[in-house]
């Protein structure tokens, strides 16, 4: 029992995966392939959906209509208030955070929106710093499929905040080849683990 959780979200949390969040709400997606994700123990969470390509234009031309985030201050403050939660909804989903090695990031130069992507045992706070930082100018993140749950309560306290600069969009691996050729050299993998073969040239680092 996720004595911390919100009861709502939870039990809301089957339907709740199947979308992702663009243009500051969260929308259906425009694509079809399922990928179910369990908690540690073996059961299920629910179903995401893979972004594929039309979503990720979809989510371009959001980044591109997007208005002035929140200051970082009280984006920060909404954050740190998900602290308890979102370490009880990582432990369902197998990682401890507060054992993960805190990510530095080294955003890549220029004023484009840039395309994220991370781990599944990267820490989901550092992370929401990183979205905050780089909320200025517009973020498509995508998280691995095992941190779906917990990407999802962290963008849905950050993502109203950020006026339509922070786009979620779940998928697998082929969902970041479809982000990384659309990211025209702003793809950011944060992983302590290499980078996926097929995204060496496209990709920036960060750790």
């Amino acid at each position: 029992m996720l004595t911390t959780m919100d009861a709502l979200f939870i039990a809301e949390l089957n339907e709740r995966l199947f979308t992702h969040f663009t243009g500051g709400r969260w929308r259906v997606p425009l694509s079809q392939r399922h990928l179910p994700v369990h908690r540690a123990s073996g059961a299920r969470f629910g179903q995401i959906v893979c972004a594929e390509p039309p979503d990720v234009t979809r989510a371009l031309s959001d980044l591109a209509q997007a208005g002035t985030p929140a200051p970082a201050g009280a984006m920060g403050a909404a954050l740190a208030a998900l602290a308890e939660p979102l370490a009880a909804l990582r432990a369902e989903e197998g990682f401890d955070d507060a054992r993960a090695p805190a990510l530095i990031p080294d955003p890549p130069p220029g004023n484009a929106p840039v395309v994220l992507m991370t781990a599944a045992d990267m820490p989901l706070l550092r992370i929401g710093e990183v979205l905050i930082g780089l909320s200025g100018r517009g973020v498509i993140w995508k998280p691995a499929p095992r941190a779906s749950a917990s990407a999802h309560l962290l963008m849905r306290h950050l993502g109203p905040m950020a006026a339509g600069r922070l786009a979620l969009l779940q998928g697998d691996h082929a969902s970041g080849v479809a982000l990384a050729d659309a990211g025209q050299g702003k793809l950011v993998w944060a992983s302590a683990a290499p980078l996926p073969s097929g995204l060496l040239s496209r990709a920036r680092t960060l750790g």
